[in-house]
């Protein structure tokens, strides 16, 4: 959708302050601006890139290479496969579609003129049906399996660090397991072997003992004084999750809420503000709740809801250090607005798009705008891959400015209010709507995509966080109105 006053004044931005891309990050054929928000004095910029789902399985010819030799080497065996073309849609991330989606975020922030502070890596390192498919090309028992599971996360995480040379905060996300999707273990052999590896941990004896353990820890930010953030495995939480190889007589889930409340309470008495990163953001599954009729009785949840009506009277009661918080697993590009029994917008969670295409979507990543004293958020920017069908194949990868949230949506902060503001919008304005559709599966018509059909249960979904508020929200007598 084009929005010529918004094109015209992003050009003058990008005439003044921004250079054009290098060859494999050009302009998009149909941009909402030519370039996003430049940075000013004394702002940052930090990168959001998530759900990569990395599939060491997909040029077969190289697996058992892979399985016998150290993580070292395993960038110099990817970069001899014969397969250049990008995974496609409804595929896991291949090594070409990773080292472009690296390559391009780094791109972005020399394009935009400052390099990036941090990096936010919200969960699903390994592919989908990993274990399924080691047993198909590798084989060779538990130990096998488990020495294969860290070597393909270890990688992932190097990929990041050595591409982008700034920290990386992770999050585990379902798939990052050993046992299987939805059935990390606490204390399972893959978190102290990984956390080891991950740069943020390897000097904080206390986070990677935490993370050693259940796969959450806490960190200073590295960049605004008096800041926590606060890394949470929020897989614990999920309506999916099975503790299969774990300890059966504990409950994770609520040894990770007691652990976030013991947090947040040191937090405020260290006069420390906090931002939240995730796998799972919190609410309700719009999709599943959508296709299976939606009303009372088939609302899906992410989470259980005693996780998440906890979850929401610790927002109410930590309301005054919160700041931000960050989620993927959606794949798409959406947000949620946690708010108090008067409706006054607290806490906002920013849902990435994903990398890997596995469900129709365009590969994509996020960078954000920040004051750098105050950590108060600006702006940010999505960006895409505009080529996928022919990228490795003849064509250089495209990657390319989707939108700016400031410049798209014509806000002048990024914050809950501001969300909140947009949620209504989007409900009750057919171009904003319109325009968030677009958006959220990022330029495609993926299988999850909202329709003049369904989109009511996204538009709730976005701040109806509980089963009891999206029924009032989406269903009128039972049925979806």
């Amino acid at each position: 959708m084009r929005r010529p006053i918004y094109l015209a004044v992003a050009i003058v931005l990008f005439v003044a302050s921004v250079h054009s891309f290098n060859s494999s990050v050009q302009a998009t054929e149909t941009p909402r601006s030519a370039a996003a928000a430049p940075v000013g004095e004394g702002q940052g910029l930090f990168l959001i890139i998530t759900d990569i789902h990395f599939h060491p399985f997909a040029d077969p010819s190289l697996v058992e290479a892979l399985a016998s030799a150290p993580v070292e080497q395993w960038q110099s065996i990817l970069s001899g496969s014969s397969q250049t073309g990008f995974a496609q849609y409804g595929t896991n991330t291949n090594y070409p579609l990773l080292q472009s989606a690296l390559r391009a975020a780094q791109q972005v922030a020399n394009s935009r003129g400052a390099p990036y502070d941090f990096v936010l890596k919200p969960g699903d390192y390994l592919s989908h049906r990993f274990n399924s498919e080691f047993e198909r090309y590798v084989g060779g028992g538990e130990q096998a399996l488990q020495d294969f599971v860290i070597k393909t996360m270890r990688f992932v995480s190097a990929m990041l660090e050595q591409t982008l040379q700034v920290p990386v905060y992770g999050a585990l996300g379902n798939t990052d397991a050993i046992c299987g999707n939805y059935m990390i273990a606490p204390d399972s052999a893959m978190l102290p072997a990984v956390g080891a590896s991950w740069g943020v941990l390897a000097d904080q004896p206390a986070a990677l003992e935490s993370f050693s353990i259940g796969g959450s820890y806490a960190l200073p930010h590295p960049v605004v004084p008096d800041h926590t953030l606060i890394v949470l495995n929020n897989v614990f939480w999920s309506t999916r999750y099975v503790d299969r190889c774990g300890r059966h007589d504990v409950d994770p889930g609520m040894a990770l809420m007691a652990w976030l409340e013991w947090q947040l309470y040191r937090a405020r008495l260290s006069d420390r503000k906090v931002s939240l990163v995730m796998h799972i953001p919190p609410g309700i599954d719009a999709f599943h709740t959508s296709s299976s009729g939606g009303c009372q009785g088939d609302v899906t949840p992410f989470w259980h809801e005693v996780y998440a009506e906890r979850f929401l009277d610790l927002v109410k009661s930590y309301r005054d250090i919160l700041r931000d918080s960050y989620a993927g697993h959606m794949h798409m590009d959406d947000f949620r607005v946690l708010a108090d029994d008067d409706g006054e917008a607290l806490l906002m969670t920013h849902v990435t798009p994903a990398v890997s295409p596995i469900y129709r979507n365009n590969p994509a990543f996020a960078t954000v705008r920040y004051d750098r004293t105050t950590g108060d958020l600006l702006d940010y920017a999505t960006y895409y891959l505009t080529n996928l069908a022919g990228a490795g194949e003849g064509e250089e990868g495209n990657w390319a400015l989707e939108y700016d949230f400031a410049a798209a949506y014509d806000f002048k902060a990024f914050d809950p209010a501001s969300l909140q503001s947009l949620a209504e919008q989007i409900k009750s304005d057919e171009s904003v709507r319109a325009r968030y559709r677009e958006f959220y599966a990022v330029e495609t018509s993926a299988e999850s995509s909202i329709t003049d059909q369904n989109w009511r249960a996204f538009a709730c979904a976005q701040t109806a966080l509980t089963v009891e508020s999206f029924e009032a929200c989406y269903c009128d007598s039972g049925r979806p109105r």
